[in-house]
């Protein structure tokens, strides 16, 4: 970078200052005019081209220009940019003056188009429109499905207020109740009737139905239940007697168990009264335990081998 004035390079000798007029960049020598700025309600130092235009008493508010050497720095020069302003502001008052013929143009036009353009215009707009009506619809698709027109008419989305009593709707419902119920007893008597039907026609290919049999009475069923549960009594009492011999089986092996400590394999002197295993006294002393019952134990003897 480097000051717009003189175009000297800035430095740690040569620092950029900004002038508070313009707000461009300048060395310190270039920012040698005090003037008093209305915005910043003092008096300040301002480049060559802010003290000039302080200078002139105009009231009228004027854009404010780069220096030369914005314009050398950019290529252009001074002559040239002061024409290209020109010229730019030639063409802007000629793109004004066109939009505003345009505008009164288009307010012109639209003062001549009255209402009745309007109307039929729209009148040929609706005679495009097809005059089918909605029941010719209706009927044109319940034809194609197939169905009734009612089904395919269109129904209300929402209900209407119900307007009966608190009586009235009990009595529908009930009524409701009573005929479904109804139905579901009809198609039952149905289902068994077909059932029946079934079954005596898979007899017949079997070649097991007579004409003189019979359904089997409520007595027979009864008779079948009380089969079943002596049934069920004696497999109990089988069951009671298998877990009988087991536990004699157990007490029989107990009699020949082996006097030796279940952990150190050593000799065995007392019998746990919780678990009902062999210990010797300091295996038993490790083992004990309160929770589990195993806190007692009973003095034990190995059985003499003849």
């Amino acid at each position: 970078m480097s000051c717009n004035s003189c175009s000297k390079s800035f430095s740690l000798l040569r620092q950029e200052k900004g002038c508070p007029g313009c707000g461009f960049s300048y060395c310190s020598k270039c920012l040698n005019h005090k003037v008093f700025l209305q915005k910043l309600n003092a008096e300040v130092k301002v480049c060559t081209k802010c003290k000039q235009q302080a200078n002139k008493n105009d009231n009228e508010p004027t854009t404010i220009e780069p220096p030369d050497a914005y314009y050398r720095r950019i290529g252009i020069p001074t002559d040239c940019a002061m024409n290209k302003e020109v010229s730019s502001n030639t063409t802007d008052q000629l793109i004004y003056e066109k939009l505003k013929k345009l505008k009164e143009g288009n307010q012109e036009n639209l003062t001549k188009v009255n209402n009745e353009d309007i109307i039929a215009r729209l009148q040929k707009l609706k005679d495009d429109i097809p005059s089918t009506s909605t029941t010719e619809l209706e009927f044109r698709l319940a034809n194609l499905k197939g169905v009734p027109t009612s089904a395919v008419q269109s129904k209300p989305l929402l209900p209407g207020p119900d307007l009966r009593t608190e009586q009235e709707q009990a009595d529908d419902l009930m009524k409701q109740y009573m005929a479904q119920s109804h139905i579901d007893t009809k198609y039952k008597e149905e289902f068994d009737v077909l059932v029946n039907d079934i079954e005596t026609r898979l007899q017949k290919l079997k070649g097991t139905y007579t004409s003189g049999q019979k359904k089997p009475s409520v007595t027979e069923n009864n008779e079948k239940s009380d089969d079943e549960e002596e049934i069920v009594k004696k497999i109990i009492h089988r069951a009671k007697e298998q877990t009988s011999v087991e536990e004699n089986e157990v007490c029989d092996s107990g009699l020949e168990e082996l006097p030796f400590c279940e952990i150190c394999n050593e000799d065995a002197k007392m019998r746990c009264r919780g678990c009902k295993y062999l210990f010797c006294k300091r295996c038993f002393c490790e083992h004990k335990d309160d929770d589990d019952g195993c806190d007692s134990y009973d003095p034990y003897t190995a059985p003499k081998t003849s």
